[in-house]
């Protein structure tokens, strides 16, 4: 990926981020020794604001452009890793071994759940047996990986694949953590990294195949509490949630979205893909879901994007029965059969608006104008309302 120096939303992020998260950090932290959970004894780390002060050069120095170059660079690294990734149910189950050791037996069952395997690789620092709880990335600005050896850890993993994760006894590292976490909220884009475990084999292939690792994405989650004053939070472990390869990928692109453009976008989570086939065009269209996005569109006051209604441009929906009141598609049906690719997209919610007869009708096969597009994205796709209000779609 070409990495323009300026000329792009990231680069605006990031520019505000630097600046609003060091003015924080050195007015909310003040001189004073934190408390850092061990499973053995708390360890103290003495904080002062001469080391804050070190540490935030190193996080997130002042050069945006060289910031820039290096989050983009960290998150290419992450994304070269995803095809390595097991799925989530697999590394729960590698966790719940509690063994530094990996018999057959649970080898076998770990693979059969859709994990790999991976053997130690001395060219890449993921795959190799460090003690060091963190793996950094570019120039140790972010976390690039959390990692853990069977038998060392306590933490506990739910069934969600929800966890925490202590941080290491230093300022910087510390401060690191409040630093994902407040990129995480100015992209609005949870922050993704990596979880690492690794066993000793049971029986050794040779010398150097002694291990083997278990690795799968992980977004950091709850974080909003810990943005609130990081006086109090600077000591707090990470809150994590494993997540499949798939949403990582989605994730990473939206993140490598706003690499792409300087224009204002609105960048949107991929919906799951249970989420999508249950408010799929065939799954609301006459039907009683479809009836409840209607009610709730008509509670809210929400308008159709387009301007050939009959009683004047973009009536709202409370105005007008539901019998006249359409699901539409951005690419229609049509273009879809002739361009198959987009086939098993037409129908899903993000490419779903709510509309009166008359705009929808007028149509046709077309795509709606530039006009009609810009006021279907400020109005809102089903997926859209889906993503922001979907308990109370549910519920009408």
């Amino acid at each position: 990926m070409e990495l323009s120096l300026v000329n792009s939303k990231i680069f605006e992020i990031l520019q505000t981020a630097t600046k609003k998260f060091v003015e924080k950090a050195e007015a909310e932290i003040a001189d004073k020794d934190y408390r850092i959970a061990s499973p053995s004894q708390n360890k103290i780390v003495s904080v002062t604001k001469s080391r804050i002060k070190n540490a935030l050069r190193i996080i997130c120095p002042r050069s945006t452009s060289q910031l820039k170059s290096d989050v983009i660079q960290h998150f290419e690294e992450v994304r070269g890793l995803i095809p390595f990734c097991s799925s989530p149910k697999s590394f729960r189950t590698a966790w719940s071994l509690r063994s530094e050791a990996l018999n057959p037996w649970d080898a076998n069952t770990i693979v059969d759940q859709g994990g790999q395997l991976i053997p130690t690789n001395t060219s890449c620092r993921i795959f190799q047996c460090i003690q060091q709880g963190l793996e950094l990335g570019k120039n140790r600005r972010l976390i690039l990986a959390v990692r853990h050896s069977e038998g060392n850890y306590e933490d506990k993993m739910d069934d969600l694949g929800r966890f925490t994760y202590q941080p290491p006894n230093n300022v910087a590292g510390m401060l690191r953590y409040r630093w994902c976490e407040f990129l995480s909220d100015s992209m609005k884009i949870p922050y993704t990294t990596l979880a690492v475990m690794w066993f000793k084999v049971h029986q050794p292939i040779n010398e150097d195949l002694t291990h083997v690792f278990v690795v799968a994405p992980a977004k950091i989650i709850d974080y909003h509490k810990n943005l609130k004053n990081f006086g109090i939070s600077l000591n707090r472990p990470l809150d994590l949630q494993i997540i499949n390869r798939t949403d990582a990928l989605s994730i990473l692109n939206l993140i490598f979205s706003l690499n792409e453009t300087d224009i204002e976008i609105e960048t949107r989570f991929e919906l799951s893909e249970q989420l999508a086939r249950e408010w799929s065009y065939d799954k609301i269209n006459n039907t009683e879901k479809g009836r409840k996005i209607k009610r709730w569109a008509r509670k809210t006051g929400k308008k159709c994007p387009g301007i050939l209604c009959k009683n004047g441009p973009h009536i709202e929906f409370k105005d007008l029965s539901p019998s006249v009141i359409s699901f539409g598609h951005i690419v229609s049906r049509n273009w879809a059969k002739a361009y198959t690719y987009i086939l098993d997209k037409v129908h899903h919610p993000d490419n779903l608006y709510l509309t009166c007869r008359s705009c929808n009708s007028s149509l046709g096969d077309t795509f709606p104008d530039k006009s009609f597009r810009d006021n279907i994205v400020k109005f809102g796709t089903i997926g859209d309302w889906l993503r922001k209000n979907e308990p109370e779609i549910r519920k009408s």
